[in-house]
């Protein structure tokens, strides 16, 4: 196994991309991925929830899902709070990024 990953790094182009080694190969199905990314969210309660979908699944998620094109900021959710993983029924599982606004009280 560790042969066989050796000899594929060797064999194939690598790239530095944010911080990170990629094989050639990854990094353009990477940059295909992240180019079909739509931003998404979804307010409940006092928080924002935004992730990234495919544009195929996209409508899926606006129709069935109740989430709205578009980021938590433009909404004025501004403050990251934490990250949620969350089932996309047939679609999968997803990490959602879930913002707060800012708070308003004086310190």
């Amino acid at each position: 196994m560790q042969f066989i990953l050796l000899l594929s790094l060797i064999t194939s182009t690598l790239a530095f991309k944010d911080g990170f080694l990629f094989t050639e190969k990854a990094s353009n199905e990477l940059e295909k991925i992240l180019a079909d990314c739509k931003v998404e969210h979804k307010i409940d309660d006092a928080s924002c929830g935004e992730l990234c979908l495919s544009s195929t699944i996209a409508p899926f998620a606006e129709k069935f899902g109740g989430v709205t094109a578009g980021d938590c900021k433009s909404e004025g959710y501004t403050v990251f709070d934490h990250q949620e993983t969350v089932s996309m029924g047939p679609f999968g599982e997803s990490t959602v990024d879930i913002y707060v606004k800012p708070s308003t009280s004086a310190a």
